[in-house]
Order: C-alpha cells, then sequence, then structure tokens
C-alpha cells in the first residue's frame, strides 16, 4: 500500500455497521504492517435506543456508534472475540423494570467512565488501551449532535411541500426525499484529537454506511470539513450496495455521488469504490465520478446482499491505494 520507509497512515469516517465492515478490512492492512496507523472518527448525532437514552439521562455523546468501532477493532483471537461479545451484549426487554432493559453492557462502560470525571476521548482511550484494541477510536464532535433535515414528501396531501425534521431516527426512517442536512448546534466543539489524525494522514476513507445518518454528518462538524479540505492525504468513497429504505429511497449509485457534489462541493474524491453488481448506468456513474475528480473502481466487495465482506474489502483498498500512488 505504500513504501516500506512510510506506511500509510488510515482514517476512516462514519458509524455503525458500515465503518465497522470498513475498520474490519483496514486492521488487516494493519496486521501486515501494510499501513502504520488506523484511525475510526466517528459520529455523534444516534438520538434512538440505548445510545439515545443515555445521551439524554447523562448529557454525554451517544456510545453506540463508538463502541462498535471499538468492538470492530478488537484483535481477532479467541479472547478479542470474547471480549467483543461482552461488550456488544444487550440486556433483554422483559419484565424486570431493572433499568437496564435494551441498553448494552459497551455502552455502559464508556458512559461510566464519562460520568466518573473521564473527557470522551480519555474513556475511549482507556477502553481501547485496555481491550488491546488495534488503532484509535475518535468522536468528530466532543459534544452531542442532533441531525435537521428538510425533507420534501411527507405530507402525501402536498407531496411538493417541504417540512424539517430532527434526530437520526426520524431521518433514517423518513418516507421523504432528504433536500438538505445541517448540524445542531451549527458549529459543534470538533475533537481536536480527530483534527490531528486528519491532518497526519495518507488516506481517508468515506462510507459504506447509513448516508444521511452515518457517512455524511462527521463532514457535516465544521472542524472536521476544513480539516478534510486542507488535508493533502487521498479521499476514497466506499459506495453502498443498495438503496436504504428511508432516507434513501430510490437512490442509484451515481445518485449518492450526485449527493457528496451538493453536500460538499469543496471537497472532491480520487476514488470510488463501486460493486460491479450494484451499480446502474455506467454512463451517469462515470459523469458523477468525473465532476468530483474521481476514478471509478469497479470490484466485487459484496458478502451478499447489502452487506460489504471485509476480506474483499481489503483487497479493493490495496489495489485503490496501489493505483493512486503517493501524493
Amino acid at each position: 500500500m505504500s513504501s516500506a520507509n512510510s506506511p500509510a497512515r488510515v482514517v476512516a469516517f462514519g458509524g455503525g455497521h458500515g465503518l465497522s465492515a470498513t475498520l474490519r478490512a483496514v486492521t488487516q492492512l494493519l496486521a501486515s504492517r501494510e499501513i502504520s496507523d488506523l484511525t475510526a472518527i466517528v459520529g455523534v448525532s444516534d438520538d434512538g435506543g440505548s445510545s439515545g437514552r443515555i445521551r439524554t439521562a447523562f448529557d454525554v455523546i451517544p456510545p453506540g456508534d463508538l463502541r462498535m468501532a471499538i468492538c470492530s477493532l478488537l484483535p481477532q483471537d479467541e479472547v478479542g472475540v470474547e471480549v467483543g461479545s461482552i461488550l456488544q451484549y444487550r440486556f433483554p426487554v422483559g419484565a424486570s423494570n431493572s433499568g437496564l432493559e435494551g441498553h448494552v453492557v459497551g455502552n455502559i462502560l464508556l458512559t461510566a467512565l464519562w460520568n466518573s470525571g473521564m473527557s470522551a476521548q480519555q474513556g475511549l482511550d482507556l477502553v481501547g488501551k485496555f481491550f488491546g484494541v488495534r488503532g484509535r477510536v475518535l468522536p468528530c464532535s466532543s459534544e452531542p449532535i442532533d441531525l435537521v433535515a428538510t425533507i420534501a414528501g411527507i405530507n402525501p396531501a402536498d407531496p411538493a411541500a417541504s417540512a424539517e425534521v430532527s434526530g437520526q431516527v426520524g431521518i433514517a426512517t423518513t418516507t421523504g426525499v432528504v433536500q438538505r442536512i445541517r448540524v445542531q448546534p451549527s458549529a459543534p466543539a470538533v475533537c481536536e484529537e480527530s483534527v490531528v489524525a486528519i491532518s497526519e494522514a495518507d488516506l481517508l476513507i468515506f462510507g459504506p454506511g447509513s448516508w444521511f445518518t452515518s457517512v455524511v454528518p462527521p463532514l457535516l462538524v465544521p472542524g472536521i470539513r476544513k480539516s478534510v479540505i486542507n488535508s493533502a492525504a487521498h479521499r476514497v468513497l466506499i459506495t453502498n450496495l443498495s438503496e436504504q429504505i428511508g432516507e434513501t429511497t430510490g437512490f442509484t449509485v451515481s445518485d449518492y455521488l450526485s449527493s457528496w457534489k451538493s453536500l460538499f462541493s469543496d471537497i472532491s474524491l480520487d476514488a470510488v469504490v463501486v460493486d460491479p453488481n450494484h451499480h446502474g448506468d455506467h454512463d451517469d456513474l462515470e459523469r458523477a465520478a468525473n465532476l468530483l475528480g474521481a476514478k471509478v473502481f469497479r470490484i466485487d466487495v459484496a458478502a451478499g446482499g447489502a452487506t460489504h465482506d471485509p476480506n474483499k474489502l481489503a483487497n479493493a483498498l490495496r489495489l485503490v491505494a496501489t493505483e493512486l500512488g503517493s501524493k
């Protein structure tokens, strides 16, 4: 992936299962010493489930996506797998009324560290060190963020009308079309360690994942966006294998690229990874990629359905990095 004297430093953005697939792929490159450093920069806008309850109760950043990123970076040996299963354990919903119903062990652990006086980053670093995490997990912001989207077509009686929808859960499950999206507060406190990681990176990876609620949000933080714009690193977008019913119903691969251009006209891309079995019109895709300055790489990365295979994704990133060369 890089010269022997200068192994690459990689930063991956996002959240949820999409970021997890990317991290599992890139840890293979870390294990083979093709890269020297891996950092995950994770969104902090989740307002549902265990994370939503925790951020409301304790006024902390939602821990769920951060926990998933940590688990993706655990050693894949017997102990690492067992630790991951414990951190991912969700207490069943029942009639116990313990207050733990629906909460996840890893979320509780991070919240306990933060509530004891540690900063968000101190708690994440301690968990990473304690469990032998390969790489580092950083939040995009040190404070919780709310997403606010302008969505058309919500009202069947007036399909042309637009309305604002707040919250990650509401946007992810919308029946309308997302026209614009922003964060509230408009300029949340950026995680300074994230800014440093971006400035030192050789490769920035975006996606896959829920488009408006996982892939896009970190870049809506002004401090993150500015750092990405100023970065000399190559930028790679891994596209989704399908639409996501709700926030991207009806999207083709070229629609994702057009959305990026609309949202981030000041952030060009160097490469777009597209599974050859999951893209639409060839000409539309090439046009959309050209507008972003990106080369299209058609590589099999699917595990089946809408899931990316970490092994195939690792091979795809090797090929992309080799083709792009050094900047």
